[in-house]
């Protein structure tokens, strides 16, 4: 046990202190905050300025209604500030001219107005175009979904209010009509309403691929340890103080202490993230919440799938000497875990159907898939346990089978080991 105890220590220890390490652990949560909140932050902000648009319509009531719809200020997301809200930037102004000259003429000057900068663009609002459902805008900003989106709406809502309008119904009847409805989905929780759809989907999500990230990172890091410890015979010099099976034991561990070394740093990041006070109160991240069962499953299937593929990531860095031979060899550790995150949209569809359950209780799509279901609608006590008692019997015979190769296979330098060199090789360890 003292041996294992030093094995562990050695491996954790060598990792921890690492220039990569800490620098990987800390940029991390910058990472995601980023990919999150810029992303979102810069969409809702707008550019300011002033846009010039020039709508063409055979109808000039259509095109008024349409650039009026255009013209109404949108709601700046900003935080709040007691009862008033600061925008992120300054809001657009649509300078909207409607032209009634729809010839051919008129559409290659307008094109030239466009390229001269004159205008920002010219919307194609003509009777043929909307018979036709087509609807062209022409400008060079092109690749601004945001102003395409505004356009969209624009349209839509301007041609039902001017439709219904000559059917006689009056300004405030279409307005109430054309309201949108807000629809949130709520998860009925031990009969009570409980998180909204939306929210358990982003955590759902977020910790299964934070699980699939983690474990195919450090059970990778289990292989290229080995390769390496290989490759420079340190694994001799180890092998004269200790057991292969301790050796194979102290690796796995000490990097899986690191794996949650790491993911316990990143929750403290997100616990400091989600303060209130720290956000927007407004933000979709301020509704996430994580309960502690869900906190306690993650770090359940966590440890069992790292166990799960380190043992089959060290046996493959066990039979080859190279990182280029790994590469070639992992697709058996490789393809469980992608079809596992490829499989989250049926189970999440369906968490509970015959389906979700038998590919739920697949060892090696257990740890994403079952998470997956505790996560989004908890299944019944028994299937979680039968779940945990098929890993965990499937992790005792990879860990035989792992262990039997690598006894073996660390000592052994030159070419890859072929299927009956390995039959031979687990016979001769058995």
């Amino acid at each position: 046990m003292h041996n294992l105890w030093t094995l562990v220590k050695r491996e954790y220890l060598e990792r921890v202190r690492s220039r990569s390490f800490i620098i990987f652990t800390l940029l991390m949560p910058a990472v995601m905050a980023g990919i999150v909140l810029i992303p979102a932050t810069l969409e809702q902000m707008d550019t300011g300025g002033e846009r010039r648009i020039v709508i063409v319509a055979n109808n000039a009531q259509l095109g008024s209604v349409v650039g009026h719809e255009l013209g109404i200020p949108k709601p700046q997301a900003g935080k709040e500030n007691g009862h008033k809200t600061e925008p992120l930037g300054s809001p657009t102004i649509y300078s909207i001219q409607v032209d009634t000259d729809s010839s051919e003429a008129e559409r290659a000057r307008l094109g030239r107005e466009v390229s001269d900068g004159r205008i920002t663009g010219f919307l194609w609002l003509t009777d043929d175009a909307l018979a036709n459902h087509e609807v062209v805008y022409s400008t060079k900003e092109a690749a601004d979904f945001s102003q395409a989106r505004e356009l969209r709406h624009a349209i839509t809502t301007g041609i039902a209010k001017h439709r219904l309008s000559k059917k006689g119904m009056s300004v405030p009847d279409i307005d109430a009509l054309l309201t949108p409805v807000e629809l949130d989905t709520v998860r009925i929780e031990k009969g009570k309403k409980g998180t909204s759809g939306t929210a358990v989907f982003l955590t759902a999500f977020a910790m299964v691929m934070l699980l699939y990230s983690v474990v195919l990172i450090y059970g990778m890091a289990v292989m290229r340890s080995v390769i390496e410890e290989k490759s420079t015979r340190i694994l001799e010099v180890l092998l004269s103080s200790v057991t292969a099976r301790q050796l194979l034991a102290g690796k796995i561990l000490g990097v899986g202490a690191v794996g949650l070394t790491q993911i316990a740093v990143w929750v403290l990041f997100a616990l400091g993230f989600s303060v209130p006070g720290l956000m927007a109160a407004k933000s979709f991240l301020g509704e996430v919440h994580i309960p502690i069962p869900a906190i306690l499953a993650f770090a359940v299937f966590f440890l069992l799938g790292y166990l799960l593929y380190s043992a089959m990531y060290a046996a493959i860095g066990s039979m080859v000497n190279t990182d280029q031979e790994a590469q070639q060899m992992q697709w058996p550790a490789m393809i469980p875990l992608v079809l596992g995150v490829v499989l989250m949209n049926v189970v999440m569809q369906h968490p509970n159907s015959p389906l979700s359950f038998w590919l739920s209780m697949i060892p090696f799509f257990a740890p994403i898939l079952m998470l997956l279901r505790i996560l989004i609608e908890q299944p019944p006590l028994w299937e979680i346990l039968l779940c945990l008692a098929i890993i965990v019997w499937t992790i005792y015979g990879l860990l035989a089978v792992a262990s039997r190769i690598y006894r073996v296979g660390i000592l052994m330098y030159g070419k890859r080991p072929t299927f009956p060199e390995l039959r031979r090789w687990l016979k001769y360890a058995g």
